[in-house]
């Protein structure tokens, strides 16, 4: 008898501590940890701030020009074209539709660009013939402004004239500020490029004094030095253009044919601008010559 209450004793212990712990928890979940006695966790750290750009670092990206970072990708997805084409391996169709687009595109900003000039241009000349000042004027103004859209989007920030000084005292006082020093531009581009740039704007400074002075004939010779020049390079960048994008058209339908044909034209169009207006200032990276691995 004492030996069956000592087990009944010790059942209902038992069944008390197992409802205790249990408590609050559905069947077969564990219990939740109690926190209270546990250490909080330590909140974790921000990250630490940018480091500021030393006034060296300002003056290595502010002499980065925007239009030879173009040109030198163009010459990357130039390389890209000649590897996928002619190295006998496999072609990655996305990478040599993506290197043609991007030639295409870059090349149509600088043609409609041009376009532009020469298009006002002739629509200056158009309107001073029939004595129409205000719209000659109007024309003119647009010209210029195309002008000044193109260096400011591809002429580096050390050439329109900004310094790391200049940098500095935007951010130490946190806006732009008048007295924030900003010297004179120096022009870096190719002397056979800066010659035309110079022509330009010699020959559009005079139409726009002809204009004022109702000259028709002062208007007409100028209209014509800008309209060759504007010209020329429209021919150009477009050239480029319709090649690069055959080019991605023939990669987009996963096919190399004609490709060869399309890339001999473009880089033959990049190689005589270069010859004509790059030539001897500077090492020329003209495209990579189309040569698979049987051609010699």
């Amino acid at each position: 008898m004492l030996l069956l209450i000592a087990c009944l004793t010790c059942w209902l212990i038992g069944c008390s501590r197992e409802a205790n712990n249990g408590a609050g928890n559905a069947p077969g979940v564990p219990p939740a940890n109690d926190s209270s006695n546990q250490p909080a966790e330590k909140a974790p750290e921000p990250p630490p701030p940018d480091e500021i750009a030393k006034p060296e670092d300002f003056e290595i990206w502010l002499k980065q020009s925007p239009m030879r970072m173009k040109m030198r990708s163009m010459w990357i997805d130039c390389g890209l074209i000649v590897r996928f084409c002619t190295g006998g391996g496999q072609v990655d169709y996305d990478w040599l539709e993506a290197s043609g687009e991007d030639i295409a595109r870059k090349a149509a900003s600088f043609a409609d660009m041009w376009e532009i000039i020469r298009d006002q241009n002739r629509n200056m000349a158009a309107q001073a013939k029939k004595e129409d000042w205000f719209e000659a004027r109007y024309a003119s103004e647009r010209v210029w402004s195309c002008c000044t859209d193109c260096h400011a989007e591809n002429w580096s920030m050390h050439t329109r004239g900004f310094r790391a000084n200049t940098i500095e005292a935007w951010l130490e006082r946190g806006y732009s500020n008048p007295d924030a020093p900003s010297e004179g531009i120096q022009l870096s581009a190719p002397n056979n490029f800066l010659q035309i740039m110079f022509t330009m704007l010699r020959n559009l400074s005079t139409a726009i004094t002809s204009i004022e002075q109702h000259n028709v004939e002062g208007v007409m010779t100028t209209t014509q030095v800008i309209h060759k020049i504007a010209n020329e390079q429209v021919e150009v960048f477009r050239t480029i253009e319709r090649h690069g994008r055959a080019i991605a058209e023939a990669a987009s339908r996963n096919s190399t044919d004609d490709i060869k044909a399309h890339y001999i034209t473009m880089t033959a169009t990049c190689i005589q601008c270069h010859d004509k207006f790059v030539h001897g200032e500077r090492k020329l990276m003209n495209p990579l010559p189309w040569k698979a691995p049987d051609e010699k």
